[in-house]
């Protein structure tokens, strides 16, 4: 349920694009091209290529999976400031749910220094990425901790509150925080981090909603 697409063009650069923007999407093809998302960069551009991650949450997102190579793109942005450069302290914790790994991902290309990563799914399944991103650790060196476990269940609904959150990372109010995941959930672990003692001035927050 899950797709990677890679968009090539020329001078790319001037676009000037950083790893946690995104992009409103528009593919030119029969049935699609009246239609425009908002999805994040899930890789650092390089000058010749974008790429996207998507999850099917939606007829649009679902039918990705299908398009045609050689599609032309029409994108708007890039947006946000969901970037490196929103970085304070020497220290720094990522925060994702879900498919809110994909800024993240991008963001590890160029974030180095004391960095943990926190990758909270409901099942296994859903660590997408989940290769690239032990790839990326194995390169960078940075902390990387899968939070696995279903919300409804008393156990789940401790992960990633604030006594929670310190147990895993002990000097997270001395740690700059971005946080990317579905509304319900950022909200959420927006508040525990806050509670945590994580000021607001470095906290930084990116929803994915459809």
């Amino acid at each position: 349920g899950v797709v990677s697409v890679r968009i090539e063009g020329r001078r790319l650069e001037r676009l000037r694009a950083r790893p946690g923007q995104f992009f409103v999407w528009r593919f030119l093809e029969r049935g699609r091209w009246w239609s425009a998302h908002p999805f994040s960069l899930s890789a650092a551009p390089d000058g010749r290529s974008l790429r996207i991650t998507v999850k099917a949450l939606g007829d649009f997102s679902a039918r990705l999976a299908a398009v045609p190579v050689g599609t032309r793109v029409l994108a708007e942005g890039p947006f946000g400031t969901f970037t490196a450069e929103a970085r304070r302290r020497d220290k720094v914790l990522l925060i994702a749910g879900g498919i809110g790994i994909t800024p993240i991902r991008a963001l590890l290309e160029t974030l180095h220094g004391d960095v943990v990563v926190l990758y909270r799914v409901v099942e296994e399944q859903e660590l997408v990425l989940r290769d690239e991103l032990r790839s990326l650790q194995a390169r960078s060196g940075f902390d990387l901790r899968e939070v696995v476990g279903d919300h409804r269940t008393d156990e789940g609904r401790r992960l990633l509150t604030a006594p929670h959150l310190r147990e895993l990372v002990p000097d997270l109010a001395e740690r700059e925080v971005f946080l990317c995941g579905p509304p319900g959930l950022a909200d959420l672990v927006k508040r525990e981090v806050r509670r945590a003692g994580v000021q607001r001035r470095h906290l930084h927050v990116e929803r994915f909603a459809l």
